[in-house]
């Protein structure tokens, strides 16, 4: 009996130890999941992009501390200067989870500087430059990429200043995710070379594909890809796609994609998505285009046009800058397509080095508007001055300047005149870079007098010149246009009205008689104004590429903003284009382009009939009442 007790206490024992081993073997080892990630700080904007560097997780939780979440991998938050607790919640599937928490300090240096706002854009294939004046987002197709106009998160740089930019917040979702734009019309890669765009990432080496394609038929399509730089991670940089002269008329809509092809999910900001350069060809069989050979040219004061058809060097004269007659260095482009220009070499002889032309007559300005004139430098920001004398009485003069926008490319330059100024003047001086030490070379072509004058001559009374058109200055001259015109001032506590008074500052680029003024009062909201009443101009117009161009010189103690608007007879209008003056106590011509509205079918495109003008558009405020002048708006 005994013997049998023991073996069952074996047999017991026996099977409780197979039990024990049984339970062992089942129990499965998961893999540990660790949750982390460290973070840079921009120090100058208290952008903070966070680095995920959890381990087996799948699925983040992100609280920033500051009210604001995420659930991307690798986020990107502004802060606030202060201190804050980070935490971050990392979990996978089977439902484990850890949590890293980090405290980080923003300490961000107050901020001296200003974004830069945009004053041009144009969504027409024709000009393409996406600035983000407006706001695009309605136009915008987001597919499996959210798009965002925002204030530009990082303008303290050498790259991009601009105030807004485009946001793109890129899904894990879809390796394609791109965003698209229609177009209006085909592009043209004959008069343009590709487009250049400008791309802020929070990581290097980050892949942009730019596509093209014919938004009727997909299958129809071109695609260049580029790479930002490995030192560009949370900076911005600009990067170019060329394309050639045979895609050119094939794609009206334009695809962008960040990381094709892969599962990101990331923040990316972009700006300044524009046409570039002077094409790749000229379409047309044989060897990229041909010259545009001329046909006419007079050199009489009673209708200059140098179109260089002959040579006339001999007439010239040369003080310190060579001048030569030569062929066009550059014809293949929209602006001028001349076989012949004219050559000036400058050399440092003088710095008021210059050429010289004499006219047979004096020069009327009743009967023309004044001169335009195609010129060429590879100086960026080059002065143009046009300086009309009297021969053998250099004291009788008077002068205008103007600065080239384009670079290593032609570009015309219009210089208008008074009718104060007609009979005085029978010889041309032409400066480029005066007072500097300038050896450049530089090319002019077809300097010719343009438009019906700034005078009509006779009649009875009232300050009028006869009827006025687009090709005429508002120079409120009394001989002129716009002083005998009707003008409201708004907005501006007791509406002191518009005065027409002698010119403060006969000098530089404006020597007319008499100026526009208006106080702006300390009192007056900062859209403070003055317009034409309705009907006055005695005109109605459309917005066309020959006058969509408005310039205005101005004449301020102070810098801020000056706008424009344009307003058709019922009161209809677009937003007013704002451009700051840049100088005070001297005459300024601000420039306001309206090309991006032409044909857009909105109220102040068509049919406009008065014209606004807000000489000092300040939000922030007026310390003291403004005197502001302006004289001299042209359309162009």
């Amino acid at each position: 009996m005994k013997n049998l007790i023991k073996t069952l206490k074996k047999v017991s024992l026996l099977i409780l130890a197979i039990s024990f081993m049984g339970c062992d073997d089942d129990e499965a080892v998961l893999p540990q999941l660790t949750a982390g990630f460290t973070h840079t700080i921009n120090a100058s904007t208290g952008t903070v992009t966070f680095i995920n560097t959890s381990i087996n997780a799948s699925m983040y939780d992100w609280d920033f501390g500051d009210e604001s979440t995420s659930n991307l991998i690798n986020p990107v938050n502004v802060y606030e200067n202060g201190t804050y607790l980070v935490v971050l919640r990392s979990s996978n599937v089977a439902g484990a989870f850890d949590i890293f928490t980090d405290e980080i300090t923003i300490n961000v240096a107050e901020v001296v500087g200003t974004c830069d706002a945009e004053t041009a854009e144009s969504l027409s294939a024709s000009d393409f430059n996406m600035t983000f004046l407006s706001d695009p987002t309605a136009d915008i197709t987001s597919d499996g990429a959210g798009f965002s106009w925002i204030d530009n998160p990082d303008f303290e740089n050498d790259v991009n200043t601009s105030c807004k930019v485009g946001q793109i917040d890129r899904t894990s979702a879809a390796q394609y995710a791109n965003n698209q734009l229609d177009l209006d019309a085909k592009l043209d890669f004959n008069s343009n070379t590709g487009f250049k765009l400008k791309v802020w990432s929070p990581t290097a080496s980050t892949a942009v594909l730019l596509k093209l394609e014919d938004k009727t038929d997909s299958s129809i399509f071109k695609e260049v890809s580029a790479t930002t730089s490995a030192e560009s991670a949370g900076a911005w940089e600009e990067i170019s796609f060329d394309f050639e002269s045979a895609d050119s008329n094939k794609f009206d809509k334009i695809v962008v994609f960040f990381e094709l092809g892969t599962s990101t999910e990331q923040t990316y900001y972009i700006d300044d998505l524009m046409l570039y350069g002077e094409g790749n060809g000229n379409g047309g069989g044989g060897g990229g285009g041909a010259c545009t050979p001329e046909t006419t040219e007079s050199y009489s004061a009673a209708n200059v046009n140098m179109t260089f058809q002959t040579d006339p060097s001999a007439d010239f004269i040369s003080d310190g800058a060579g001048f030569s007659w030569v062929d066009n260095p550059d014809f293949d482009n929209a602006v001028n397509t001349s076989c012949k220009v004219g050559q000036v070499v400058r050399g440092n002889n003088n710095p008021w080095d210059n050429n010289q032309y004499d006219l047979d007559a004096k020069l009327d300005f009743n009967a023309n508007t004044g001169f335009k004139i195609k010129v060429w430098s590879a100086r960026p920001n080059t002065e143009v001055r046009l300086k009309l004398e009297e021969i053998g009485n250099a004291g009788n003069n008077t002068e205008q300047f103007l600065t080239t926008s384009v670079t290593s490319g032609w570009e015309e330059l219009t210089f208008p005149f008074t009718a104060a100024d007609s009979n005085k003047f029978n010889k041309i001086v032409l400066f480029f870079d005066l007072n500097t030490t300038s050896t450049d070379t530089y090319y002019f072509d077809d300097l010719r007098l343009y438009g019906n004058g700034n005078s009509g001559g006779g009649g009875g009374g009232g300050g009028g010149t006869g009827s006025y058109n687009l090709t005429l200055p508002i120079d409120f001259e009394t001989s002129g246009h716009g002083a005998n015109w009707t003008w409201n001032v708004f907005e501006n506590d007791s509406n002191p009205p518009l005065e027409f008074v002698a010119n403060p500052n006969a000098s530089g680029i404006n020597n007319s008689a008499t100026v526009a003024k208006i106080t702006a009062l300390q009192t007056g909201n900062p859209w403070a104004g003055t317009e034409t009443a309705h009907g006055e101009m005695g005109i109605t117009w459309d917005l066309s590429a020959s006058n969509a161009i408005i310039k205005v010189m101005v004449y301020k103690t102070v810098i801020s903003d000056v706008g424009v608007k344009l307003v058709n007879p019922s009161g209809g209008a677009q937003i007013e284009i704002k451009v700051p003056n840049t100088v005070v106590n001297a005459w300024e011509e601000l420039t306001f382009d309206f090309t991006s509205r032409i044909g857009n079918g909105l109220d102040g495109s068509t049919n406009i009939d008065q014209i606004v003008v807000f000489p000092d558009f300040d939000l922030g405020g007026r310390s003291a009442d403004n005197v502001i002048y302006f004289d001299n708006i042209t359309f162009q």
